[in-house]
């Protein structure tokens, strides 16, 4: 029998932080410790899957479950602060491992229903919208501020010198990279100095500045591709594994074009399928109408690019029982498998199905 005095009331808070219920478990609320851990586990789920589903509403129901759920995390927390029975040594340690490998455990099975991408280029532009950089000066009055940054991702940035020298760059490989002096500095995508190589920087002086957009931050389902298949017009998000021309795996994003045993070809503005027009789903008619921001259906360029496929007009790439032909919607800006070939199916991650910021954002995928 146990005799010693239970620890103190911010023990019980401690417990609560490290294992949410674990403070009521220990003192004697078995089944309120159990319903705190598990319930926490299951709002978590539900939200995220909300978040999936196309709609400002399934959105706004999943933030507020979130907040919901930090509110009643609190809650769990004041009720925590109470004595609970010393648990030693060996009791401390099981807690924290317990709060490692459940935790590692929650992350694992979340991550086998969905993971995250940030859009990097501008090459499914204007469905998905990679970062980009417009000039501006600080005494500008339309400057974003937080509020700005949290709902549209947008930021001020400006890039001073520290120590003054001429302006050179950007060196090989590093569009977006330039120096003054022996010091280096990288700009955002798209932006370049104010001023031009040769030209003498004094120090403290800008050398850009302006408003930066982050690239949209986009949900992927991992799941359902386990028990159909992949269909035309899908955001396909997928490695790059396999794939010639490409000296490290990375991962892109690109709509489906092409499914398995297909012929593909492009006459501009069109993308041809087995020698007939694709027009649906209606993206393609749009992407091919060039209106809207499209430019149509482009031929892919050979220049850098010695094996590419589809440069001209009776091009074409007949595909394999695993393969998919992908295209960025901004084909004047993608590279795609009109350059590097198809996708193969063990290389697909998931599909794109939400924009879960910029705030503004979030609607972008509706109805794809």
């Amino acid at each position: 029998m146990n005799d010693k005095p239970p620890y103190g009331k911010w023990a019980g808070v401690l417990l609560g932080l490290l294992l949410s219920g674990s403070a009521h478990y220990l003192s004697g609320k078995r089944v309120a410790g159990l319903i705190w851990y598990f319930g926490f586990f299951a709002l978590s789920v539900i939200a995220l899957a909300l978040v999936m589903v196309p709609g400002t509403v399934p959105y706004a129901t999943s933030l507020a479950m979130l907040l919901g759920g930090f509110v009643l995390w609190l809650l769990m927390l004041w009720q925590s602060f109470t004595p609970v029975r010393r648990i030693g040594g060996a009791g401390w340690v099981a807690v924290v491992v317990l709060f490692l490998v459940l935790g590692n455990a929650q992350i694992f099975l979340i991550h086998l229903f969905l993971t995250t991408y940030r859009i990097g280029t501008s090459s499914m532009k204007p469905i998905l919208l990679g970062p980009s950089a417009t000039a501006m000066r600080a005494d500008s009055p339309d400057l974003p501020g937080f509020y700005q940054w949290i709902s549209t991702g947008k930021r001020y940035r400006e890039i001073k010198v520290s120590d003054g020298g001429v302006l050179s760059g950007p060196p090989q490989g590093w569009a977006s990279k330039f120096s003054v002096g022996s010091k280096a500095y990288e700009f955002p995508v798209y932006a370049r100095p104010w001023k031009k190589p040769g030209e003498t920087v004094f120090p403290g002086e800008t050398l850009w500045s302006g408003v930066v957009s982050t690239g949209d931050r986009v949900m992927v389902e991992k799941v359902s591709y386990h028990f159909i298949n992949p269909k035309r017009g899908d955001l396909l998000v997928f490695w790059t594994d396999h794939i010639a021309n490409f000296p490290k795996p990375e991962i892109f994003v690109k709509r489906i074009a092409g499914l398995p045993g297909e012929r593909i070809r492009i006459e501009p503005p069109y993308l041809i399928v087995n020698d007939r027009r694709v027009t649906t789903p209606a993206i393609f008619q749009t992407i091919a109408s060039k209106t809207g921001g499209y430019a149509g259906f482009k031929l892919a360029t050979s220049s850098g690019y010695p094996g590419a496929h589809l440069v001209n007009p009776t091009d074409e790439i007949l595909l394999g029982k695993d393969e998919y032909f992908v295209l960025g919607d901004n084909t004047e800006n993608s590279l795609d498998s009109r350059h590097w070939g198809p996708v193969l199916k063990k290389n697909i991650v998931g599909k794109a199905v939400r924009v879960y910021w910029p705030f503004t954002r979030i609607n972008a995928l509706d109805g794809e």
